[in-house]
């Protein structure tokens, strides 16, 4: 294997699905919010044992550019802060990034990551890593990291692997979608299901052979793009403006044939929500996670976040809700339903009065 290693991490996502404590305007990524660190921090702390610095990019969006400069550890270069002029999702963003990637590193093995999971277990990790890049290499293949599922997620996407082939790597049937309660009850009791951990590791070539075959509309732009990426951001912004908004998964890994699956035995959360940024707490004997100042009285299974420090939060006689004050946000919610929490931003989006919040 000759080709040189680097990461990807994504890094531009506005943080919704965990409001009020994650905003428009700080984002969860740059966050500190189970560790010492700032969520992005703690993914280039987690890979800096596979990866060189100088070979670690993080794809930010335009808005968040000054937070990017201002926050991201300094051993990584600015040069390597990568600044989408918009969201287009994850295909527009993993291709682009792969252009500036190429033009600073030949022949690289990419792993792609989110700045925003928690790993329970740096070690096996970095061990899964390591493994899925030497596949990547030797074999050309995609290689995707697949989590064994603790509880019927509806937050999650799901891999479907068939017969091991080797050493806990899988041949993949097929992925799917954020599935209800029903069908996520189903892949528990099926037994060949594993969370869709969004990490995946592919060889640039490779990866452009998949875009070329599967997202045309999106490779045409290659040359382009590649010629005018440094001083051109309004530039990109017009080719954005012109690409269908489509997530890697969708747009090629459901589709290739060329993918490998790796069990990771490590403890992973999405923290892209707010019942699993809880899970990464302790609880109490009833169940309950608290943070910040708060009395409970008969409550069980429950959640409490208070940032502010001259306020308290009292809750008698209640169970499996989420009460949050942060942000200038009271926020309330059942603890089991937290699909209802994305209906109801977008409820917040159109309404003009109350929007600022967000």
């Amino acid at each position: 294997m000759n080709e040189k290693k680097c990461a990807l991490i994504l890094a531009g996502g506005k943080g919704t699905r965990l409001w009020p404590i994650s905003n428009s305007k700080i984002p969860k990524q740059f966050l500190n919010l189970y560790n010492s660190n700032i969520m992005i921090n703690e993914t280039i702390e987690r890979i800096k044992e596979i990866f060189e610095y100088e070979n670690i990019f993080v794809v930010v969006n335009i808005e968040q550019k000054e937070l990017a400069y201002k926050y991201i550890d300094y051993n990584i270069p600015r040069e390597n802060i990568i600044v989408e002029p918009m969201a287009k999702n994850t295909a527009m963003c993993i291709f682009y990034a792969s252009i500036v990637i190429e033009k600073k590193i030949k022949n690289s093995i990419i792993s792609i990551f989110s700045s925003d999971h928690y790993i329970g277990d740096s070690e096996c990790f970095v061990k899964t890593i390591k493994k899925g890049i030497q596949i990547a290499g030797d074999e050309n293949k995609i290689v995707t990291i697949g989590i064994n599922p603790t509880y019927p997620s509806t937050e999650f996407g799901y891999i479907k692997f068939l017969k091991q082939l080797d050493n806990d790597i899988y041949n993949v049937e097929e992925f799917k979608e954020k599935p209800n309660i029903e069908n996520a009850i189903k892949y528990i009791k099926n037994g060949n299901y594993l969370w869709n951990s969004g990490m995946f590791i592919i060889k640039l070539d490779v990866l452009y052979l998949n875009f070329k075959k599967y997202l045309p509309q999106i490779y045409k732009f290659k040359d382009y793009i590649s010629q005018i990426y440094e001083n051109e951001l309004s530039k990109i912004g017009e080719v954005y403006k012109k690409v269908e908004s489509i997530s890697i998964d969708k747009g090629i890994l459901e589709k290739t044939q060329d993918i490998k699956m790796i069990k990771g035995f490590f403890e992973w959360y999405d923290i892209g929500n707010i019942s699993d940024f809880f899970k990464t707490k302790q609880k109490d004997v009833e169940g309950n996670v608290k943070i910040g100042n708060s009395f409970v009285y008969k409550v069980q299974n429950s959640n409490i976040y208070n940032d502010e420090k001259d306020k308290l939060i009292v809750i008698v006689g209640n169970e499996d809700i989420n009460v949050i004050n942060c942000n200038n946000v009271i926020f309330v919610s059942n603890k089991n339903k937290s699909e209802l929490i994305s209906e109801a931003i977008r409820k917040i989006e159109e309404n003009e009065i109350i929007n600022k919040f967000l």
